[in-house]
């Protein structure tokens, strides 16, 4: 698959307002301390855990795994390029919190099963996994014809993914996140054609550009959704 380009600076994804809200929903399932260790699979540019570590001041690094090698340049995380796969494998450490924040789909089933049990393998007593995914049942990003089909094709395989995680897992607990989203059009046509998402990256550059015109019609000069996740979270007893 085609690496994914960084989402656009002034988007709600990687916003102060977006990761300090999911700060916010995090604090409610996890009693962050100093002592907390985090582990981000799939952390991208690690904003979520970096937002993390300034709320609680943790006296150990988070810790963020991405196979892509972002610049990062946050001296308050800790970056290793490298398989998730493969650290949860041989990593000694232990953590309080290992976090999968709309990276889980990414792995193969075939991985799944892996990463869960090395998940569980070294989470801390009363530790938890958090898996958070597009809602595959509600989902308001404002899409085109060809987007709406390979999304919808996408959110079948995260189904998939989440029913075989809780049967290896027994024991969890679903809730949802929402966030409001209101940006200029045009930030969101310029998103669209940095392709922005896992979805648009095979597109052929004839039908995006159809696509771009489409949302463009159809919306004005702002544009208002919600951007709705799935939490799953399990803890360790």
């Amino acid at each position: 698959m085609k690496k994914l380009k960084n989402w656009d600076k002034t988007s709600w994804l990687s916003s102060l307002k977006y990761n300090l809200c999911l700060v916010n929903y995090l604090s409610k399932k996890i009693k962050f301390t100093k002592k907390t260790k985090v582990l981000d699979i799939g952390c991208g540019r690690g904003l979520l855990i970096s937002a993390l570590k300034n709320r609680f001041n943790f006296k150990n690094l988070p810790i963020g795994i991405d196979i892509v090698k972002h610049k990062i340049r946050d001296k308050k995380i800790k970056f290793i390029n490298t398989s998730a796969v493969n650290y949860l494998k041989k990593t000694r450490l232990k953590f309080d919190l290992i976090l999968f924040k709309q990276s889980i789909h990414f792995f193969r089933l075939s991985e799944i099963k892996t990463l869960i049990f090395n998940a569980q393998r070294i989470l801390n007593k009363n530790g938890k996994i958090i898996i958070l995914s597009l809602n595959t049942k509600s989902n308001d990003w404002p899409k085109f014809k060809c987007f709406k089909m390979k999304l919808s094709k996408s959110l079948k395989k995260d189904e998939k993914i989440m029913s075989l995680i809780k049967s290896i897992l027994k024991e969890f607990k679903i809730s949802n996140f929402n966030f409001r989203v209101v940006l200029m059009k045009s930030i969101y046509l310029k998103m669209l054609n940095n392709r922005f998402t896992s979805c648009l990256l095979n597109l052929s550059s004839k039908d995006l550009n159809k696509g771009i015109e489409e949302v463009n019609r159809m919306y004005g000069k702002k544009i208002n959704f919600f951007d709705r996740l799935m939490c799953l979270e399990h803890k360790k007893k």
